[in-house]
């Protein structure tokens, strides 16, 4: 504990610094400069050449520096692999299978990650594209990969994109798993046939997919393991996907869920007062909470919810309908139109299906959340721990929606912890990788 401390406060020393580093580099910039130009009288564009130079050999040192800081810090894990940062040069695979939608700077082949195949279209419609990371070991050894993860992004079901995701599948295929990020229909007006149970269709178009490129690179379909991994919406679609599909291509082995909603039903938004966060999320602590007004709606009207539930039900209802269903900013859940909505849409969340046969699930939530709140990891480990299901809880209390509390010690430790649960879980219970 006194090791991660230190390495933490000289993070922070390392960063406070940057910006006398950042005048400094100007300051040598301008210095050789002039040098190069009145002393030994140079021409400028040589000059400039040459402290361009300089400065870089510079940021190369102090890369190095900082790199040695935080391994004295007690910094064992590689920062890249571990904090997500984008890694760039990532390489593309051009052969007549898979082509590319967009290409990025970079080398076509990389020994760290393997290849990654950018842009794939897996359903032959607009916005249906997934990007498959597969490690160069993988490649090598077909009978020893380590099986294989899809995430799906977040965006409240209407936006988003793939690349929200890129820098889990960079950190994960490097690590030697396969690893997918897929975008899907968005649920608008703009897709007249678009609903929640297309795009459940469409993640089994995209496995399938997936199991024909690889079946294509000589990997054994039969081998093939699968983990499914989401944020916000996409946490939710990992979870009705994985829990409700009777038929899956692949078997899904476990779900991650970051911040994921387990209901839409106005009672399961409920939020901390006044920005401030609980110790624990657990039920009897969300319970206590509640007793001490400690908890206060997410949304003061109902409707924002009962858009989406409509959206779910591909805008069966129209605007005057969805109004008719709604009194003082409440939903009247007597309405017959509700009732009838209700009946379809429940279909759509995640906590109707938990029951025993489950695949384990690693749900990380923030403290702060005011998007979902803080009761949706409640309501599903009561349920998941009543039918005998593995579930494992990181909390990053200082957080919001985005579980963006890195800068602070529990959020830094909570990131870790995370990562080293998604590796756990992995080597747990992907049998590919025993």
């Amino acid at each position: 504990m006194k090791e991660k401390s230190k390495e933490i406060n000289y993070i922070k020393i390392l960063l406070f610094n940057s910006k006398k580093i950042f005048i400094g580099i100007i300051i040598i910039f301008i210095l050789s400069l002039l040098l190069l130009k009145l002393v030994f009288h140079l021409n400028i564009l040589l000059s400039l050449i040459i402290s361009g130079l300089v400065i870089y050999a510079i940021f190369e040192i102090l890369k190095r520096i900082i790199k040695k800081e935080l391994f004295k810090a007690g910094f064992k894990e590689n920062w890249h692999n571990l904090y997500g940062d984008k890694i760039t040069n990532i390489p593309y695979f051009k052969n007549e299978i898979i082509i590319n939608s967009f290409k990025k700077s970079g080398d076509n082949y990389n020994d760290e990650i393997g290849n990654v195949n950018d842009g794939k279209d897996y359903q032959k419609s607009e916005g249906n594209y997934y990007d498959l990371y597969i490690p160069y070991l993988a490649l090598k050894k077909k009978d020893k990969y380590n099986g294989i993860m899809l995430f799906i992004h977040g965006g409240k079901w209407i936006e988003g994109d793939k690349t929200n995701f890129e820098f889990l599948c960079s950190r994960y295929a490097k690590f030697g798993y396969i690893t997918a990020t897929m975008n899907h229909t968005f649920l608008t007006k703009k897709y007249k046939e678009s609903n929640i149970f297309r795009i459940l269709d469409e993640i089994t178009s995209c496995i399938n997919d997936i199991i024909y490129q690889l079946k294509n690179l000589g990997f054994d379909e039969s081998k093939l393991e699968l983990a499914l991994g989401g944020g916000s919406s996409g946490a939710h679609l990992t979870m009705l996907y994985g829990y409700s599909i009777k038929k899956c291509p692949l078997p899904i082995k476990f779900i991650i869920n970051l911040v994921g909603p387990v209901s839409l039903e106005p009672e399961y938004f409920y939020k901390v007062k006044n920005d401030e966060s609980l110790e624990s999320i657990e039920p009897q602590d969300i319970e206590i909470a509640m007793k001490d007004k400690k908890l206060e709606k997410c949304y003061e009207d109902d409707l924002f919810l009962l858009n989406i539930m409509n959206s779910f039900c591909g805008n069966k209802y129209t605007d005057k309908e969805i109004k008719t269903m709604i009194k003082n900013k409440k939903i009247k859940t007597d309405s017959e139109k509700y009732k009838e909505m209700i009946k379809i849409v429940q279909n759509a969340f995640p906590i109707k299906f938990i029951n025993s046969k489950n695949v384990p699930t690693l749900c990380e939530y923030g403290g702060k959340d005011n998007v979902i709140g803080v009761t949706h990891y409640s309501y599903l480990k009561r349920l998941a721990e009543k039918n005998g299901n593995k579930i494992v809880f990181i909390y990053m209390k200082d957080s919001y929606h985005l579980l963006e509390s890195y800068e602070t010690k529990d959020g830094m430790n909570a990131l870790r912890e995370m990562h080293y649960q998604i590796m756990n879980f992995a080597k747990t219970y992907f049998t590919s990788d025993k």
